[in-house]
């Protein structure tokens, strides 16, 4: 009798956490969970995700989570309602993953699936194109969260997606490098066309464009090394001008 009130007063619990929602499930969802296993709702969940019912599928989940937090299937479930908001490509949704994803990643250190937790936080920063000329917040986020998922899950199933990705995003931040000293050697800027394109190379080895990054840096090398004879040449005659 207790162990049924008690089940009672847990999916009671639930359901008002539910209905309390955004996903606010109707009457007859309400009265058909509480009457059904963690199993059955979730495989229902999975169906309903299957044939791109998201938003129906998320009460489900979320009826799993708040039922079960601590429980395997609770943790999945987690997942699952961030993935069906990154279904979306609004801002909002993208958002609303993104803090599930992170959420779960600091929340559950041990949890088997928070690699594939890391891999979807890398996705919800590359959700949208990533472009050299914007700002590059996302593109910096994207790179630290899958280098993250490749340091501690070298032999994640999600590794060799994780570094594609990684890779992607190393050759936007590498061609924004690029640009950014292509500016400055145009302006004669020539130490900072250097320093850019030294960082470019010591960080982003692997740019597929390496050959035009040689050839300007010998460009602004050779440029400044005449710079520099000039003011040495002009500090010579100057002193000489002096002794004289």
């Amino acid at each position: 009798m207790k162990r049924f009130l008690s089940l009672t007063l847990l999916t009671a619990t639930a359901v008002w956490a539910i209905a309390c929602s955004s996903a606010k499930p109707d009457e007859a969802l309400l009265q058909q969970l509480s009457s059904m296993d963690k199993a059955t709702i979730f495989s229902q969940a999975e169906g309903l995700y299957a044939d791109k019912e998201y938003k129906q599928a998320r009460k489900l989940y979320a009826f799993l989570y708040d039922s079960f937090p601590n429980d395997p299937l609770g943790h999945k479930s987690a997942l699952r309602v961030a993935d069906t908001f990154l279904q979306y490509r609004d801002t909002a949704s993208v958002t609303e993953a993104r803090l599930r994803y992170r959420d779960f990643v600091n929340r559950y250190p041990n949890d088997p699936e928070r690699d594939y937790a890391l891999l979807m936080l890398g996705r919800t920063y590359t959700a949208r194109r990533l472009r050299p000329d914007r700002d590059l917040t996302n593109a910096y986020d994207a790179l630290n969260t899958f280098q993250q998922l490749i340091n501690l899950y070298p032999n994640s199933k999600h590794a060799q997606e994780a570094q594609e990705s990684l890779t992607n995003v190393k050759g936007i931040l590498a061609q924004h490098e690029y640009d950014v000293a292509f500016f400055y050697a145009r302006n004669r800027r020539w130490i900072g066309t250097l320093w850019r394109l030294e960082y470019l190379k010591k960080n982003y080895p692997d740019f597929q464009h390496m050959d035009e990054v040689d050839a300007l840096q010998k460009k602004a090398q050779e440029a400044w090394d005449r710079i520099k004879e000039e003011i040495a040449k002009r500090r010579k005659n100057e002193k000489n001008t002096k002794e004289d």
